[in-house]
């Protein structure tokens, strides 16, 4: 009863200072902007690179002549909606999903290089009695996040029916979503327990996501409070395996995976398609 401990609470802070200089592209306010770095199935310097738009208007914006000699681009295309719009991402094979300010999805058919713009648009219907706020779109991987904050996975995605089939649900308590070129999701979560009480804005990765359970099955949570916007388009390159690994992956040994006659290896860089 007269024992007394003296607690504190550490506490760090960071500051991200860039030196620029940013380059202003066209004089039109945005509200959401996706990129991916890396083309896929396309190599060689000076090629396109996708790059989609929203404006705070809610219009739907792509950009021409993005390239890595030219990361400017060189005109705006305006691609016509029915309705605002308030998200758009684009993914691998050129899958762009937007979200219309009414919370229904939209997927854009027929887009390529030689046609950035797609020729129309695919009305996809939204999980029962929710509205979606924001989409994401990776390799062969489609999140989206509702009003609610709930996290949303896209079904049968594939080539023959990029559409997919059916909406499920994935987590609670989401409130961005961000899928990179690898199929890596992550997100900022709300109602995290934390060291004193439930943290908002925390940083989450989703764990053992891999091709055979694209959905991943639990997740990792990293640096809490906070934070409102995340993004990890950029993470196009696979953790290189160490020579141990490789060994044990030609001789079929119990410390590595063992690589049968004509199957695929593992990709090193940018996935292609």
């Amino acid at each position: 009863m007269r024992d007394f401990v003296r607690r504190r609470r550490w506490a760090r802070k960071c500051k991200l200072v860039t030196s620029g200089p940013w380059l202003e592209v066209a004089p039109i306010a945005l509200r959401d902007v996706s990129v991916i770095p890396e083309s896929p199935g396309v190599s060689g310097r000076g090629h396109s690179i996708a790059l989609w738009a929203v404006s705070d208007k809610g219009d739907v914006l792509c950009r021409l002549g993005v390239s890595e000699l030219n990361p400017a681009g060189s005109s705006w295309l305006h691609v016509g909606t029915d309705q605002p719009f308030a998200s758009v991402s684009v993914g691998g094979c050129h899958q762009v999903w937007a979200v219309a300010r009414d919370g229904s999805a939209f997927y854009r058919g027929s887009v390529s290089p030689s046609q950035p713009a797609g020729d129309c648009w695919y009305h996809i219907p939204s999980p029962p009695k929710q509205r979606l706020k924001q989409v994401s779109v990776g390799q062969t991987s489609v999140y989206a996040v509702d009003e609610n904050e709930n996290l949303w996975y896209r079904q049968g995605v594939m080539p023959s029916y990029p559409q997919g089939s059916g909406w499920e649900h994935v987590s609670n308590n989401v409130r961005r979503v961000s899928v990179g070129p690898l199929d890596q999701v992550w997100v900022i979560a709300n109602k995290v327990q934390g060291s004193h009480s439930l943290s908002r804005g925390t940083v989450c990765h989703r764990t053992g996501v891999r091709p055979l359970e694209p959905k991943g099955q639990g997740w990792d949570y990293g640096i809490g409070g906070g934070w409102d916007h995340i993004c990890v388009r950029a993470n196009a390159t696979r953790a290189p395996r160490s020579a141990s690994q490789e060994r044990a992956g030609k001789q079929g040994l119990p410390n590595g995976p063992s690589l049968a006659a004509g199957a695929p290896r593992e990709a090193r860089g940018p996935v292609c398609c």
